[in-house]
């Protein structure tokens, strides 16, 4: 009678650890189950990449070289992601060639307009792809997930030292 007793209490409680999250992540002196990573988040993370890329591309040469760091830093995140999806051995995306170094009395301020409008679309990629990046990593990143969010904020910031550099030239 004991040990069927014991065998079921022993049942119960493996119920109630099985049931209970797998991980657990401290914040802010507070345990709070960890969110696994999600896949969907992901492959949106690697579309909104793509589209930040393709937009600022094609924004004007203008921007005295942060489009173009914007755009590396961009591609080095998307290539990590690429191989979070595709596996290590997939095929590496290219890198955009791309040049700044135009001048702004070359475009007529209609085209220099568009041009902006085109690099505020790549930086509003950039941010949903950070917010992405969340969804994509869980809340326990891991080295990999950190590099993209590194790479993102870095594109960030070039994008909108861009837009700031023509903004306030009027």
């Amino acid at each position: 009678m004991k040990i069927l007793r014991l065998t079921l209490a022993m049942l119960v409680v493996a119920s109630f650890i099985a049931a209970a999250p797998a991980q657990v992540v401290i914040r802010g002196g507070r345990r709070v189950p960890a969110v696994p990573p999600n896949p969907q988040s992901l492959m949106a993370l690697q579309q909104d990449l793509i589209n930040a890329i393709e937009s600022m591309k094609t924004a004007l040469p203008i921007y005295d070289g942060n489009r173009v760091r914007s755009i590396h830093a961009a591609h080095a995140a998307l290539v990590i992601v690429d191989r979070e999806i595709n596996g290590p051995k997939a095929a590496t995306r290219t890198l955009p060639t791309v040049k700044d170094g135009g001048k702004r009395s070359d475009y007529t301020s209609g085209q220099i307009t568009g041009s902006q409008t085109n690099m505020r679309n790549g930086y509003a990629g950039l941010q949903q792809a950070l917010k992405d990046l969340v969804g994509a990593m869980g809340s326990n990143p891991n080295q990999k997930g950190l590099r993209v969010k590194a790479h993102i904020q870095t594109a960030s910031a070039e994008a909108t030292n861009a837009i700031q550099l023509h903004a306030a030239q009027g």
